[in-house]
């Protein structure tokens, strides 16, 4: 039975993904992916305007499951009654290192994509994915009763999401060539520990040289 276009699409995108995986984002070849697919490489082309706009599909799922991943880990918090501020923000960070470890190629991929990629003059459906992300951040936050504004919750959250992305990157890294995972954990435990109370003291941006716009 012929798959229609957004089946053969989806296809495709687990095709791409699984290629990344294996071997980084240079095993995605057309050829490679229309012989897996049962197709020919010109309909690669039908589907997606070249191996870019696939791969920024392939990352666009990325990014899909690891907001699941967050909501996840706020859904169970939540069920099981825990406020505290702190929990949530190293629940979110524990599926971060998760998400880590489970895509060992296709996440790094996507980061060397999007270093490489020009800037949009308007926001698209990419960038809303990933303010989606700093968002789940941001409502922890919001509800920590911090007295941040819009613009100080935005900025906060996306220091703390780009901390520990540079640990748990970094640390992931590291382990592979032998170190062990406890320190790179202790660093983000002390890290969401110091934030915390930085914004529980208040004036952390007054210090920092920010206002809010």
């Amino acid at each position: 039975m012929a798959l229609d276009k957004e089946e053969m699409s989806e296809r495709v995108i687990a095709i791409a993904e699984d290629l990344i995986e294996a071997g980084g984002a240079e095993n995605l070849k057309a050829r490679t992916i229309a012989t897996q697919a049962g197709i020919a490489v010109g309909s690669i082309y039908n589907l997606f305007r070249d191996i870019d706009d696939l791969h920024r599909a392939v990352n666009m799922r990325l990014l899909g499951r690891l907001g699941e991943a967050g909501a996840s880990a706020m859904a169970e918090l939540q069920k099981a009654g825990v406020t505290d501020t702190r929990q949530r923000l190293l629940a979110l960070a524990r599926a971060y290192a998760g998400f880590v470890a489970a895509h060992p190629a296709s996440w790094p991929a996507l980061l060397a994509f999007n270093r490489r990629q020009l800037p949009h003059a308007e926001p698209d459906a990419y960038e809303a994915r990933l303010s989606a992300l700093l968002q789940i951040i941001a409502r922890v936050l919001a509800d920590g009763s911090f007295g941040l504004d819009e613009t100080r919750l935005r900025i906060a959250a996306r220091t703390l999401w780009s901390s520990v992305h540079g640990i748990v990157t970094s640390g992931y890294a590291a382990n592979s060539a032998g170190r062990q995972a406890d320190e790179t954990w202790e660093q983000v435990e002390l890290l969401v520990a110091v934030f915390i109370k930085g914004l529980e003291r208040g004036g952390t941006f007054d210090h920092a040289g920010t206002a809010p716009s």
